[in-house]
């Protein structure tokens, strides 16, 4: 079981927080350009999947700030940050028992 397709969910999703938040942060800033994240599906590391991965962060080329996309954007990606790490727990509460039943 790898941690890392969630673990790389999780970090995708923080850099889509993490923008939101400088984008709402700017939203009174003149002539502020917001920020973009874009992501991928992370290149193939095993037979097991590749998770996820931000592919850039470009900023806007015209000024101001989607207030209700940024809110939308930060609620979901809260969502999508704590179903990946109730699957770690889950792989992790597996492993455990794993081991418990082999000692």
């Amino acid at each position: 079981m790898s941690l890392s397709i969630p673990a790389s969910g999780m970090n995708v999703s923080q850099t889509y927080v993490n923008s939101a938040s400088h984008n709402i942060a700017n939203t009174v800033t003149e002539d502020f350009n917001s920020q973009q994240v874009i992501s991928s599906e992370a290149a193939p590391s095993n037979s097991s999947g590749s998770g996820a991965q931000v592919s850039d962060v470009r900023t806007s080329s015209e000024s101001g700030v989607d207030l209700s996309k940024e809110l939308a954007s930060l609620k979901s990606n809260d969502k999508v940050y704590q179903a990946n790490a109730k699957v770690m727990q889950a792989q992790n509460n597996a492993v455990g028992s794993l081991l418990d039943t082999t000692a």
